[in-house]
């Protein structure tokens, strides 16, 4: 984490870097406003040569996670983002190391060539390609376990989700069934960490950062609401912070599960209950207020560091998002510049009975860009005390030439 002075600008009233110290990601907020467009800050992550895996920035805390690199030498390859036909790429995956039972028939690798893994799991393998036609990077994911009901409904879904298109949600390019069994998505590639990365190697985040991805998580799900097609499985590791340093830090939503697949919730893994909504615990029906809770689950992980419930089994997760109340965010993560009323919209969000939560994620957005707005207040009042000031100066110099000249006036004349 970067270290900041006590002090903040008064331009952007952010906090300002301590002297000497050169900002490496936008995770934690600072003044950026002498900060000039660099073109060698173009945010990009490399892959190990190694391992095949992500190799995090230069300088961070090195984490033990099983989608990222831990190499103790580490040997960052620059994956272009785009190459020409008849030019190859530095490193390549063998699909027999990537991930028990990943072989070329569950894998379409006629149209694209594996190069590094994205993540690995019990329910499917994400792996970074590249798109031997168009020449860009893209994400496949390629699924393991799938009901014979949910693989019938699979193209016929994804081919309306691949209709979404939105700057806040990942693109779905190409889908299809391997040899009748293994389905595929490919999604367009976003060169970022998943806000559980995020929080592995930064920590907890600026709380205004933590409002921006919240924010943007609402625009995202509300445009997809839209065209009929709720998330249904909303959580940091489908959430990708996009730490551009020439530019605002955003986020891209990825992994839309359609409820008919019924696929995403493995009972074998705790993990795919952490940010399970308390309807789904119920066996309710999936609405919008479901969604509503999971957004919350994801801002309590942003703001304490943890998810709401993080143990126990799949089960004991399950009946605590059913049944139980999280701890309070102060209790566990006490800031004290952090709003306070951010802390109730979270925690309101996670209320059991949906009709205590948001009327909607719309009303939810509303509440949210309070914060950027009060500050923005704060910048404008300043700005026009400064302006008050200077007119104050400038008319008090006036005043002054003006006695100074009325004074030599009559003197003159009456010499």
């Amino acid at each position: 984490m970067d270290q900041q002075n006590t002090e903040s600008c008064q331009k952007c009233l952010r906090p300002l870097l301590a002297e000497g110290v050169t900002a490496t990601t936008q995770w934690v907020s600072y003044c950026r406003c002498e900060r000039t467009y660099s073109p060698n800050a173009q945010f990009s992550i490399d892959l190990c040569a190694n391992c095949k895996k992500r190799v995090p920035a230069v300088g961070t805390a090195k984490v033990k996670r099983l989608d990222l690199c831990a190499c103790d030498n580490p040997n960052p390859i620059t994956v272009a983002n785009y190459i020409k036909q008849n030019e190859k790429d530095q490193i390549e995956l063998d699909l027999g190391l990537a991930s028990p039972g990943l072989s070329p028939e569950s894998f379409p690798a006629e149209r694209y060539q594996p190069l590094g893994i994205l993540g690995t799991g019990s329910r499917a393998d994400v792996l970074l390609a590249r798109d031997k036609q168009r020449g860009t990077k893209v994400a496949v994911k390629c699924y393991k376990k799938i009901s014979p009901e949910a693989l019938g409904l699979f193209e016929q879904e994804m081919k309306k989700l691949s209709r979404l298109t939105h700057t806040g949600i990942a693109k779905i390019t190409d889908f299809g069934v391997l040899n009748k069994k293994t389905p595929y998505v490919v999604t367009e590639y976003k060169d970022g960490f998943n806000i559980e990365q995020c929080l592995d190697l930064h920590g907890i985040p600026s709380y205004d950062v933590a409002v921006m991805i919240l924010i943007g998580v609402c625009e995202a799900l509300l445009y997809a609401l839209k065209e009929g097609y709720p998330h249904t499985d909303i959580r940091p590791g489908n959430i990708i912070f996009l730490d551009d340093m020439n530019s605002e830090p955003s986020i891209v939503v990825t992994d839309f599960s359609p409820v008919k697949l019924d696929m995403h919730r493995d009972p074998d893994s705790p993990a795919d209950a952490l940010y399970m909504s308390s309807d789904e615990a119920r066996n309710l029906d999936h609405d919008e207020r479901a969604e509503i809770y999971t957004i919350g689950a994801v801002g309590f992980a942003l703001l304490t560091g943890r998810a709401p419930f993080d143990t126990g089994s799949f089960r004991d997760l399950k009946n605590k998002h059913a049944l139980e109340l999280p701890p309070r965010i102060s209790s566990l993560r006490f800031e004290g510049d952090r709003p306070k009323d951010l802390e109730e919209i979270i925690e309101r969000c996670l209320e059991k009975d949906p009709r205590v939560r948001f009327d909607s994620i719309a009303k939810l957005k509303e509440r949210l860009v309070v914060f950027p707005n009060r500050v923005k207040a704060r910048i404008a009042a300043l700005e026009a005390a400064r302006k008050r000031q200077k007119l104050i100066k400038l008319s008090a110099i006036a005043l002054v030439v003006a006695v100074a000249g009325a004074i030599g006036f009559f003197a003159l004349g009456g010499h």
